[in-house]
């Protein structure tokens, strides 16, 4: 037969793989870039968590208390 020389169906990747891997190559670019660009992202990052505890604990600095939040037995406050 002529058509036994016809190679079978050509794979086509899954479009959610396609996706994973353009994702996989961007965060490994963006790791490249932040680790090449020589900024003291520890030094940065302790800043930034500083900022926002004092934005998400106002008024703790003339008080000298610290609201402490947590969680109950798994659960966020207002359960039931």
């Amino acid at each position: 037969m002529m058509y036994d020389n016809q190679p079978g169906p050509s794979q086509v990747q899954h479009p959610l793989e396609v996706l994973a891997e353009i994702e996989r190559r961007e965060a490994v670019g963006q790791e490249l870039l932040v680790r090449d660009s020589g900024a003291p992202w520890a030094e940065l990052l302790a800043e930034y968590v500083d900022a926002l505890n004092e934005l998400a604990t106002p008024g703790t600095a003339s008080t000298g208390f610290i609201a402490a939040y947590g969680l109950d037995e798994g659960h966020a406050g207002g359960c039931g």
